[in-house]
């Protein structure tokens, strides 16, 4: 997996990150005594193409494997594939680095989820993701804010961006009596060509180049856009689930790094 269970620790930010049962659907279970016959298993198999189930957990549970849908095949499930049902949600996703499923588990069986890839394009998942990648964004902003004032960031930003239209969006707002601060008119892509431009911001930051900067900021920036806009996937290949894991371990980082809050922040015992 892409992450040991103490890594996985150490990148959970809030208690409200969402858990594995509010993460993942419910299960389509077929028995192990229905895989013998032909006819019951064709209407299963046909129920569960209908309605998008990839994998189907065997019962009695402690037989531990599935049916998959695709090879018509039997598999074992592995022991890291199971987590508690009230387990920070960013558990599962660190099990979907390496296995097509991961199962929350809960006293009562019949309240046992899947979680799958396709789970992580929710708008359930979307919403407890975005808060990594809203406390980079504020984190970086209030280190900007504390080394320029106004005026020298007009000055840096028209620098670094030109073209953009933070600061003219800033200033409309001005217009329309709205008193805030520029910075908050810029995005992850305006935040980004800000400190690439400031040797200091990228010692902070911990970046030796301007280059290692942009491409933390691109790979934060790819997955932010596709957790705030609800008509895109954020998962569409294998792939995408450690790209996913990536840009959430890079957000805490930057967050870190720039002064805002450190992982575990009130997490319960």
């Amino acid at each position: 997996m892409y992450w040991s269970e103490e890594e996985v620790e150490d990148n959970i930010r809030y208690p409200s990150e969402g858990s594995a049962e509010e993460l993942g659907s419910p299960i389509y279970f077929i028995g192990q005594n229905e895989l013998e016959q032909d006819d019951l298993m064709e209407d299963l198999i046909n129920d569960l193409e209908e309605k998008g189930y990839d994998y189907a957990p065997l019962r009695p549970y402690n037989t531990r494997e599935y049916y998959e849908v695709e090879t018509g095949e039997v598999h074992s499930t592995d022991e890291d594939q199971y987590v508690r049902y009230n387990e920070i949600m960013l558990y599962c996703i660190n099990i979907l680095t390496e296995y097509p499923f991961a199962l929350a588990t809960h006293p009562d069986r019949d309240s046992w989820r899947i979680v799958t890839p396709a789970d992580l394009n929710t708008r359930t998942a979307k919403e407890f993701l975005f808060t990594y990648y809203a406390e980079t964004a504020k984190a970086v902003s209030d280190l900007i804010k504390e080394e320029y004032s106004i005026d020298e960031l007009q000055e840096v930003y028209e620098e670094a961006r030109p073209g953009g239209g933070a600061i003219d969006r800033w200033s409309d707002a001005i217009d329309e009596n709205v008193n805030l601060h520029p910075v908050e008119f810029m995005s992850i892509a305006d935040l980004k060509e800000v400190v690439r431009d400031n040797e200091d911001h990228l010692d902070e930051l911990g970046f030796p180049s301007k280059t290692q900067c942009k491409q933390a900021f691109d790979t934060v920036e790819k997955y932010r856009n596709k957790v705030m806009h609800g008509n895109r996937s954020v998962i569409s290949s294998e792939e995408d689930v450690e790209n996913l894991v990536e840009s959430l371990e890079i957000a805490c980082d930057i967050a870190v790094n720039a002064g805002g809050d450190g992982p575990g922040l009130d997490i319960p015992p």
